[in-house]
Parts: C-alpha cells; structure tokens; sequence
C-alpha cells in the first residue's frame, strides 16, 4: 500500500504513520525526520531553513525521497510523512509514480483544530527540544502550510484519493478510524 500523510504540523502524521507501518509492515518514510538527521556540513543551510520554519529546497527533497523509495524495503509500499508538501514535489511524484508503473492508493488528510495542534505542538516542543516547536515557529509553521501545502489537498481530491481523518482523538482512536477508512482490520495482540 502507498500512502501520502498530509495534515498541518502537530496532527500526528508520524505516530500515525508508525502506528500503520507496524500493522501494514511496510516503511514510514518521514522527510522530517530525514531532514533533520542531515549531518551539519551536508545540511546547514536546510537545517536553518527548517529551524525558520521552511521548507527544504523541491530538488533536494525530490532527490532525497527518490533515493529512499529505490531501497528494497519500499517496493511493496511505504507511508510517506511529510511529502509532497509543495505542487512542485506533488507533480514531480506524480510523474515518478507514472514512469515506474506504480499508483499511490490513499492520501490521508489529518484535521485537527488549531487549538489542539497548538497546544501538541508547545508539549512536543517541550519534550523534544525542537527549534521548530517554539511558538513563533508554529505560527510560521501553520501559515506555510495553509499557502503551500493544504492546496495540495485539491490536486489528489481531484484524483479520488483523500480520505478525511478527524485525528483530534487519542492516537488509538486515530489509529482505529484510518484502519476503518482503509477496511484494516487489525490483528489482536494474541493473533499477531
């Protein structure tokens, strides 16, 4: 199963995403955390971009993903966490779907109010240490989202494969709404 994860920063794409790479066993592949694990003199200026609250650069990410998608373990499918995030990287992926005979299946919308993803946002920021937590940054955050990333929102409604998600739950709650949206059943514990 390929899968695309949008939602604006806070909604839980990653614990979703590690939820169902779990029970799909199949790679959660988060640009996020890929960027930021870059070691500092191949990354400093995507790390200062990031830590403004930016995104990286369409190249770089296009040429970041294609790589980690090449690996064996993606073939059968994968949770993408964090791309596309522009109309640039969604076409591009579209075109790179098309040339290797592949489909994506379900693009996952995570909505959740401001409030809450505020308020997960300054607790994550809390317990991770990230610059891009602060509050001035999850302003910024949410307003690069609206402008660049929730139109993208559009472009794949267009081609019938959104799925809304209210992830303002528990993430167990979450997790059971996407495995009913993609008729999953999960395994109970003494099954698996």
């Amino acid at each position: 199963m390929r899968i695309v994860f949008i939602g604006p920063p806070g909604a839980g794409k990653g614990t979703q995403c590690e939820l169902l790479s779990k029970a799909l066993k199949v790679p959660h592949i988060g640009t996020g955390g890929m960027l930021r694990a870059l070691e500092p003199e191949s990354g400093e200026q995507i790390h200062l971009r990031i830590d403004r609250g930016h995104f990286a650069p369409d190249d770089f990410v296009l040429q970041m993903v294609a790589e980690r998608l090449a690996q064996p373990d993606s073939r059968t499918g994968y949770l993408l966490d964090g791309f596309p995030r522009t109309q640039v990287q969604a076409s591009a992926f579209d075109k790179q779907l098309v040339a290797a005979s592949l489909k994506l299946d379900h693009v996952l919308h995570l909505q959740v109010s401001a409030d809450v993803l505020i308020e997960r946002l300054r607790k994550r920021g809390e317990t991770e240490n990230r610059a891009d937590d602060s509050e001035e940054f999850i302003r910024e955050r949410f307003r690069i989202y609206e402008d660049r990333t929730a139109p993208l929102l559009d472009h794949y409604r267009c081609q019938g494969l959104v799925r809304d998600i209210d992830a303002s739950d528990s993430e167990s709650l979450v997790h059971a709404s996407i495995c009913e949206c993609l008729n999953f059943t999960l395994a109970s514990p003494a099954e698996s």
